[in-house]
Parts: C-alpha cells; sequence; structure tokens
C-alpha cells in the first residue's frame, strides 16, 4: 500500500526502576510517492517517529492490550492472528533528541522522548513527573 508510513520501533528502556528518566526511541520513514514534496515528506517522517516514541512511553507506562486467536480446520492452523493495542493518556513527555536524514532517496527520522520517573535529575526539576501524577 503506498500510502502507509512505515514504522520501526527499538525500546531503549523497559524498566521504571531502571532509570530516572523513562526513554523510548520512534522511528519513521515515508513513501516518496506519497509525498507532495520533499518537504512534506521529512515532516511525515518526523510525524511518524514522534508517535512511534509516544506508543512506546504508552507501553511502559500503561502497558499493553495482546489479543490473539488462532483458527484450526482439519487439524491444520489455517489463520493465526495477534494483535496488540495500547491506549493511554501521556502527560509529561518530552524531546531528548532528534535527527533527520535523507537515506536512499527518502527521509529517515528518529525521535527519543522522555518522561521523568522523579523530580532527582535536573532535567526533571520543572516538569511532571510520573510520580506526581500517580500521587494526584
Amino acid at each position: 500500500m503506498k500510502h502507509l508510513i512505515f514504522l520501526f520501533s527499538t525500546l531503549i528502556s523497559s524498566t521504571i526502576h531502571a532509570a530516572p528518566i523513562l526513554e523510548a526511541t520512534g522511528f519513521g520513514t515515508v513513501n516518496m510517492e506519497t509525498a507532495v514534496n520533499q518537504i512534506q515528506a521529512k515532516m511525515m517522517a518526523q510525524r511518524a517517529a514522534k508517535v512511534d516514541a509516544q506508543r512506546q512511553l504508552s507501553e511502559l507506562v500503561k502497558g499493553v492490550q495482546l489479543t490473539a486467536g488462532t483458527t484450526v480446520q482439519e487439524y491444520e492452523v489455517t489463520s493465526d492472528l495477534i494483535a496488540t493495542r495500547v491506549k493511554s493518556l501521556l502527560q509529561g513527555a518530552f524531546e531528548i533528541n532528534k535527527s533527520v536524514q535523507m537515506e536512499s532517496g527518502s527521509f529517515s527520522a528518529v525521535i527519543t522522548l522522555g518522561i521523568c520517573v522523579d523530580a532527582e535529575p535536573d532535567i526533571c526539576k520543572d516538569r511532571e513527573t510520573l510520580q506526581s501524577l500517580v500521587s494526584q
């Protein structure tokens, strides 16, 4: 499908206890055939990366709902479907790092977002933290 923005993701930090700031990095690319011009393509790749990072932070904070189903017909698996879903309100997220590059004729974006677990690190002194949100 030509109109898809491809999202690739990786998880940087996987537990709340591992660091004072939860981090998630999102990746985004864009199909140049769908973009009107290079500026729009660059913005689409950035947006895809940001949404991917937001999704990953939401998964860390809220968890993931997993739905799966398998169809067996005449003792053979004919269909196997696994879907994940996350639904959350993401508060206090901020951009840590961003890069957008032209690669192989298309734009590629990488954005790292963070959420402060507590106000201990200097960067978190004036930000909402997970600790403050939970205690409300």
